[in-house]
Formats: C-alpha cells, sequence, structure tokens
C-alpha cells in the first residue's frame, strides 16, 4: 500500500540469503494461513518480521553452503554464499543456487541457534536505498489495484446502509431504482447485530452492470430505517461528557511514587486539556471488493491489509469452511489500517452468492467517511509538577475513551494499552516523587 514493505521484507530475506537482487521477483502471495500472521494493521510489518526474514535468509544460505560441501565432497567451512552462488574458497568452484536447489531442500533445517546472522557491517541491502519493486507499474499506469479488478461477467453493486450504526432496513420500495439504465436487481442485505465487528452493516444493494447505474440507481431507493438504539446519539453532549470525566479521578491503573505530595511541593504546575474527534482513515482508494461465489466455494479479490481475516470472515457469513475461500491480494491506494477490517469484502461475498456469479462492489467517499471503522474519540486531563531547573518530578494523565475493541465484540470494558498494564474508560497513570514518570 505505499509503504514499501514488499519490497523491504524480501531485501532482508534476500541480504541474508546472499542472494542477487537483481534476480529476484517478488510474487504477492494469497491469503493462506501457511504464511503465518499476514496482517499489516498497525505498522507491524518491518519490526515483525525483520527478525524471522533475517533468519528464513540465513538458514537457506546455511543448506545451500552444506549442500555444495556435499556436492565437492569439502567442508562445509570452505564453502561460502556469494551474489546467487556458492563459492569454494581454495579452488574457486562455484555453483549457483539453482543449481543446489533441490538438493539443499532435502536436507534438516538447522536449528535456529545454529545459524549464523551476517555481521552488520556485511550487509548489502539492509539499510540501503532501493527503489520498491512496483514502482515501474505504479507510474506508468499498469499497476492493479482494486478499484482496477474486472472478472469476466462480472456485476457491479452500490449499497446504501443505514446511516446510523446499528439500524436496520424497515422498509424500502425498489421501483424508481430499477427504472434506471443498466439496473438488474435491488437485494436486501441482513444487518449483522452490534457490534458487527467486521461483518456487513447491511443495507439495500442495486445490481447492476455497470458501477454507474449502481449508484444512480441507488439515488432512486426508497428507504424507511429503523435506526436502532444509536438514534438519539448527539456528539456535542458526548464530548462535554468525556471532558467532564477526564476532570475526575478514574481507575488507577499506573502508579509510581506519590503525586499528590510532588504535585504539592512543585515550583511550578502544568496543565493541559486534549481531545481527539472521531477521525475517518479517508484512504485515496475508496474500499471495493471483488467476489466469486461458485460451487460451495468463493474467491475474492480485493486491496486488504489482512487477507487472513478476509479468509475467515468471508467464510464466517457465507456459512463454509475457510478451506473453501480464496483470497486473492491487489494493490491498496492507501490503507492507514482500514483495509484491515474486511467488512466490504464480505459485502461482495453475501451479493456474489445472490446473484450466482461474479461480483464488484465500490463505495462512494460518501460511503468511506459515514461508515469508517473510525480512530477512537478521546478526552484527556495531564498535570504536570516541575522542580527549579524546569524537570517533572509529578506527572498525572487522565484518559478517557471508549475501547476499540468495543467495535468487534460485545461486553468489553476494558481498552488495550499495548502491554501488560490496560487502561479502561476514566483512567489514569499516576507518578511523582521518586517514581518512574511514564506513559
Amino acid at each position: 500500500m505505499g509503504t514499501g514493505i514488499k519490497t523491504d521484507l524480501p531485501l532482508v530475506l534476500a541480504d541474508e540469503l546472499e542472494a542477487d537482487w537483481n534476480q529476484v521477483k517478488v510474487v504477492q502471495a494469497q491469503g493462506d494461513p501457511k504464511y503465518g500472521d499476514q496482517n499489516t494493521d498497525g505498522s507491524r510489518s518491518t519490526w515483525q518480521f525483520f527478525g524471522p526474514m533475517r533468519l528464513a535468509g540465513a538458514t537457506a544460505r546455511q543448506m545451500l553452503e552444506t549442500a555444495a560441501a556435499q556436492t565437492w565432497n569439502v567442508s562445509v567451512g570452505e564453502c561460502r554464499a556469494e551474489n546467487g552462488f556458492v563459492v569454494h574458497a581454495s579452488t574457486g568452484r562455484k555453483l549457483s543456487f539453482g543449481d543446489l536447489a533441490k538438493l539443499a531442500a532435502a536436507m534438516p533445517v538447522p536449528p535456529a541457534d545454529q545459524v549464523r546472522l551476517k555481521d552488520r557491517k556485511d550487509w548489502r541491502y539492509i539499510g540501503k536505498p532501493h527503489p520498491i519493486v512496483d514502482l515501474k507499474d505504479i507510474v506508468q499506469g499498469r499497476a492493479t489495484y482494486g478499484i482496477d479488478m474486472v472478472v469476466p461477467g462480472m456485476k457491479y453493486a452500490s449499497i446504501e446502509r443505514c446511516p446510523v450504526y446499528g439500524g436496520k432496513v424497515k422498509s424500502y420500495d425498489p421501483k424508481a431504482a430499477l427504472s434506471v439504465a443498466g439496473v438488474e436487481r435491488v437485494v436486501e442485505i441482513p444487518a449483522t447485530p452490534m457490534p458487527s465487528g467486521f461483518k456487513p452493516l447491511g443495507g439495500i444493494a442495486v445490481i447492476t452492470n455497470n458501477t454507474w447505474s449502481a449508484q444512480q440507481g441507488r439515488r432512486h431507493l426508497k428507504i424507511e430505517w429503523d435506526y436502532g438504539p444509536n438514534a438519539g446519539h448527539d456528539s456535542v453532549a458526548y464530548r462535554a461528557e468525556l471532558e467532564a470525566t477526564a476532570k475526575e479521578p478514574g481507575k488507577v491503573v499506573r502508579n509510581y511514587g506519590d503525586v499528590d505530595g510532588a504535585l504539592a511541593s512543585a515550583a511550578k504546575r502544568v496543565s493541559a486539556d486534549y481531545f481527539v474527534p472521531h477521525l475517518a482513515h479517508a484512504q485515496m482508494e475508496v474500499p471495493n471488493a471483488v467476489a466469486h461465489w461458485v460451487g460451495g466455494s468463493c474467491e475474492t479479490w480485493s486491496p486488504t491489509q489482512n487477507p487472513t481475516q478476509v479468509r475467515q470472515t468471508v467464510a464466517q457469513v457465507l456459512g463454509i469452511n475457510e478451506t473453501d475461500v480464496t483470497v486473492n491480494v491487489t494493490l491498496l491506494g492507501g490503507g492507514f489500517g482500514r483495509k484491515s477490517k474486511p467488512d466490504y469484502v464480505a459485502e461482495a461475498a453475501v451479493l456474489s452468492r445472490m446473484v450466482g456469479g461474479p461480483l464488484k462492489v465500490t463505495w462512494t467517499r460518501e460511503d468511506d467517511i459515514r461508515h469508517d471503522y473510525y480512530h477512537a474519540i478521546c478526552a484527556q486531563h495531564l498535570e504536570a509538577g516541575l522542580d527549579q531547573d524546569g524537570r517533572a518530578g509529578a506527572w498525572l494523565h487522565r484518559t478517557v475513551f471508549p475501547p476499540i475493541e468495543a467495535t468487534f465484540q460485545p461486553n468489553v470494558v476494558y481498552g488495550s494499552g499495548g502491554g501488560p498494564h490496560i487502561r479502561e474508560f476514566g483512567s489514569e497513570i499516576r507518578a511523582g516523587g521518586n517514581g518512574l514518570l511514564q506513559q
């Protein structure tokens, strides 16, 4: 999705492997549990997989060197991998990785603690500038993003969803929409009860032979909504409630030292209040997906950050085994975490089964903003005590927000702090005196 991980992780492996980068071809994998965790949400890819990719490359290098040693009947210590070949130090003989691959693959994989990683000074690719592998196709307009996907015989859909989260269709009249040129069908997608998680919100879908007709037909829908339990939500009043709560003591989740004493004896006290509203991701490419239901299985094509979750969610909404779901990953025109949530892929899968063939769902920009998985709203109150030199001797930090996890599962009270500690709606962190100051 433009962050470079499709290039930098292969570079890490190629460096440890001693591969020739000019001979490396990077192929996008499908969603499959055999690859482990494929989720790129949370900017996790490099820090989570830098080590494993180094280990994988170094392990393969060592196995190739061992294979060469057996071929030449020499000590493995005399063999050295170098830019796509294994070289015999004393004679200069060399074999390509391709020559050795079959023999090396049949060997036992050495334990991780017996694998020799390169010294940092010997890195050839890691930390060096390289163009991303998709760059040429992207700048020349040949790259395939999800929104570019076309499958033969594909239908197109645009979906009108309830403007209030948790609402559902009470009744609808499709007549005017069906009169729009190109419109073939109007169908209802059942609403998912709250919390909807990664499943479809529900609504009315207009099915046509092109995206424009689907969006125009949707404008003519006459829908009566049951807005559900969130109909009376007032964002202004909710903000006031959060900010007022932040001024009061909350559940103490971290406490170091005597903060009250340190604040009282401070040479100077400073306080500040912060507020973050609901924020949409607003990535350039709106959510979109193609799905093809056939013979009890489903194949999808989508710009997803989390192909594993696509596989699981599509299987759940269709009531089939995960092994019957094929997930193809396209380039992403921006993600920012939004495209790790596969609700839009699940919509395409449900509609594909309804129409009995391949179907593409494309959101509008308005859909994207209205039905995003928003950054959690948050109010914070901070106080600090400074000594004569301006150094912090006390810190009080109150945070008030609804847990993000409540979007995906019921009865969630605590929000994750990203570690062993937890934060709750109305929580506070206190540090003072001899305590350690940290957030």
